[in-house]
């Protein structure tokens, strides 16, 4: 077999790593594999060099940021960690909106570069098939303000974080058929594989018996199915189930005369009354659209200062592949509004000002922040096991009713994270750091 280039290895990090004497050794970076000789020099303690034909074949840029792991079982020596952002698409603007997904890639190529490995974001347009690479961008800062995309060949990654920024975009056949052919690459991991769909979530979810106090009855929208969920609850929720942002959500009310009162969400409120549910989902029909829909318990959320709101919790896992909360906030809906996502119009407060505010005792603010904390738990876990999906990150939304018992309201697989918070700028950093410390470590890193 041809090889190309040397790998000189010092001999403390051969005892190190128990690899074996051998003249000739595979190595891989990303999903690139290249023959090359090896030497064993007493080199610096467990330290390792690259000969300029072997850095250049496996596409290195900076050789320093490179960690080395031996893998026994394919005897391969491994340099990384290769992660790929996989996205649609890189405007190259100069200048940015910090709540983009636009920002949100500047911030994650900056992050990285502050980590070892090599990380770049990517399109389904830049790979290239034939030798498993793929034209990668990082961006590089010119002013505090501006910058550019700088674009480089590199192999095709060890991990693949999806940024893949719309439910459209991700149906689209281009990006559907990219996934595919990615994950079936022999030394790739992929997480966050898609949207969720409500429906299908809440399947998932109510399988398990210790989950069924935190969740909301919740059924396909038909007329039958919303008339038996009146019959229970006095107020329903209409969601599309593949919805986001809060957008075409229905409120409806049922009276003591049994009028149902609804109310659509956005800034252009509909709202209006049918004496039956054959005229309420007459009279919401061109709401709705062609978009599958579900009916959803409705909760009495608590309030606070006479207004709803709900806990998001970005939900991560962390460079040891544990789930952890990185980020917690409480979004409170506008007034006359039961709808608190902010693309709504709703506003952002402290978690702990705001249990503070309701429970007064720190003993039982300990209390809520640990059951919603064992909740979003058993709620990861159970998502994972009964999808069979990879994820290193949700977006969990958390009702307290007025009793301060905890609800799923929903769960979202890809939380958009802002570049500007009211919060810490160190819990915004480690939102976009954890999941490039949680790809190193799925990298085997």
């Amino acid at each position: 077999m041809n090889t190309v280039g040397i790998i000189y290895i010092s001999r403390d990090l051969m005892r190190k790593l128990s690899l074996p004497a051998q003249s000739e050794v595979r190595v891989r970076v990303g999903n690139l594999v290249i023959n090359s000789k090896l030497v064993i020099q007493d080199l610096k303690k467990k330290s390792y060099m690259l000969s300029p034909s072997l850095a250049r074949a496996l596409y290195i840029k900076k050789r320093k940021r490179m960690k080395l792991r031996y893998d026994q079982r394919e005897n391969i020596i491994h340099l990384g960690p290769t992660i790929g952002i996989l996205s649609t698409f890189l405007p190259n603007r100069g200048e940015y909106d910090p709540l983009s997904m636009h920002a949100e890639l500047i911030f994650l190529s900056n992050i990285s570069k502050t980590l070892a490995g090599q990380t770049y974001v990517f399109t389904p347009g830049s790979i290239n098939w034939s030798n498993n690479t793929a034209r990668g961008y990082v961006y590089k800062q010119l002013t505090p303000d501006r910058g550019v995309w700088i674009a480089n060949v590199y192999p095709l990654p060890d991990v693949v974080y999806d940024r893949i920024p719309s439910r459209s975009s991700e149906a689209r056949s281009l990006i559907r058929n990219t996934k595919n052919r990615l994950c079936q690459l022999p030394y790739l991991k992929y997480f966050n594989p898609s949207f969720l769909n409500k429906w299908k979530v809440y399947q998932l979810l109510i399988n398990d018996p210790s989950l069924h106090p935190y969740m909301p009855e919740t059924r396909v929208l038909t007329a039958e199915n919303l008339k038996d969920l009146l019959a229970k609850y006095n107020i329903i929720f209409l969601k599309p189930a593949n919805g986001s942002l809060g957008k075409g959500i229905i409120k409806i009310k049922r009276d003591e005369k049994g009028t149902l009162h609804y109310v659509t969400s956005g800034r252009r409120k509909i709202r209006s009354s049918a004496d039956s549910v054959a005229e309420l989902m007459k009279k919401t029909r061109d709401y709705r659209g062609n978009r599958a829909y579900i009916a959803q318990q409705g909760i009495l959320l608590a309030s606070y200062k006479g207004s709803p709101f709900d806990l998001r919790i970005v939900y991560q896992k962390n460079a040891l592949g544990v789930w952890q909360t990185s980020k917690s906030f409480v979004r409170v809906a506008p007034r006359g509004s039961s709808v608190s996502n902010l693309a709504s119009g709703g506003r952002v407060e402290k978690t702990k000002h705001v249990l503070k505010y309701l429970y007064k005792k720190s003993t039982v603010v300990e209390e809520k922040n640990l059951q919603i904390k064992r909740l979003c738990q058993r709620v990861a876990e159970t998502l994972e096991k009964a999808s069979q999906d990879n994820y290193g990150e949700l977006g969990l939304d958390i009702g307290l009713d007025k009793n301060g018992s905890p609800w799923l309201i929903e769960v979202n697989s890809k939380p958009r994270k802002t570049t500007e918070s009211e919060v810490s700028q160190v819990i915004v950093k480690n939102t976009f750091r954890r999941p490039l410390e949680y790809s190193a470590y799925l990298a085997g890193f």
